[in-house]
């Protein structure tokens, strides 16, 4: 088992989903599953790219602006939103036929509200790690990112839910260019058994 390690740079970018028909976007301080795999897939044009991430360092400011109804042809409620600026997270791509070789640098867009000019981010490859012996590298600690249960496995984690303490949530899965669910995923804050780069911090 092998991921590809990339470093994320964004001078701003918002991670979090308007609630809706409320007017105000809150933005993650991670980066979940469905936003960084989604926006791979998307750029190179590949199904089988499975990828997660977490911020090491970032700002946060606000943006206020009032979208249009172009029914009427008034503005709606000003939308309060939640950007990060000066971003550096860490991205890790599970290693496969559909992975092995993407460039070492490349530019994508992630998140919401790229038409104001969010989310465009520079990655850049820094390492590949393997895990030769998956039960060495299990640690006990506190997730860092944001996870659909039913990909857990793909990066090598392992969660029992009659022993451990989850944070669940939900994460949007895509099932067609305009439709989705959202399934039920482990979000930062859960205690799980996994690599340590997944890691927020260790547990005895």
């Amino acid at each position: 088992m092998s991921f590809l390690e990339y470093q994320l740079t964004s001078e701003a970018m918002c991670l979090g989903e308007r609630v809706k028909k409320g007017t105000y976007r809150p933005t993650t301080m991670t980066i979940p599953y469905s936003q960084i795999t989604g926006a791979l897939r998307t750029l190179f044009g590949r199904q089988n790219i499975h990828a997660t991430g977490c911020i090491k360092h970032a700002m946060k400011t606000y943006l206020t602006f009032s979208p249009k109804d172009n029914v009427i042809g008034s503005s709606k409620l000003p939308i309060i939103t939640e950007v990060l600026t000066n971003v550096d997270g860490r991205i890790f791509i599970v290693k496969n036929e559909d992975t092995v070789d993407l460039p070492s640098s490349f530019e994508l867009m992630i998140g919401a509200l790229k038409t104001k000019g969010l989310g465009i981010a520079q990655l850049s490859k820094t390492s590949e790690i393997e895990l030769k012996d998956k039960r060495a590298y299990l640690k006990h600690g506190i997730l860092n990112t944001r996870i659909p249960l039913e990909h857990l496995a793909k990066f090598a984690i392992e969660f029992d839910e009659k022993r451990m303490t989850p944070v669940y949530g939900y994460l949007f899965k895509p099932t067609s260019m305009t439709t989705g669910d959202y399934v039920l995923s482990l979000f930062e804050g859960s205690e799980i058994y996994g690599p340590e780069f997944m890691l927020r911090e260790m547990l005895p």
